[in-house]
């Protein structure tokens, strides 16, 4: 046995193991979004919520303590370099839509 084969599963167990129908289309629907017009949103530094949490604080340092300040005190943990905004508002309970759109006003505010 190989490590490969200790880490990942032999190829027999690879090949055999089911799809996940769900995850496939969410991923199939990222990716059409992704495509879309959302891609001229991130260009001109609008934050949107399939944005990575980790990738707004890089781009937008002031936002850490928004974000902290809504309850999501973990913006600094892993996860974040993983989780989408609306993905992290979910595990707390947070509308998505609405941190989207409050983090797009204080951006706003700095840049006057």
């Amino acid at each position: 046995m190989s490590l490969k084969d200790i880490l990942f599963g032999s190829e027999e167990e690879i090949m055999n193991t089911p799809v996940n129908e769900d995850a496939e289309k969410a991923g199939a629907e990222a990716a059409a979004k992704a495509m879309s017009g959302d891609s001229d949103k991130k260009e001109s530094g609008e934050i949107t919520s399939d944005m990575l949490v980790g990738e707004i604080i890089a781009k937008h340092p002031s936002t850490a303590q928004f974000l902290m300040d809504c309850g999501m005190e973990c913006i600094f943990c892993p996860a974040s370099q993983m989780e989408s905004l609306a993905e992290a508002c979910a595990v707390h309970g947070i509308d998505g839509d609405e941190i989207c759109a409050a983090l797009n006003e204080q951006i706003e505010s700095y840049k006057e």
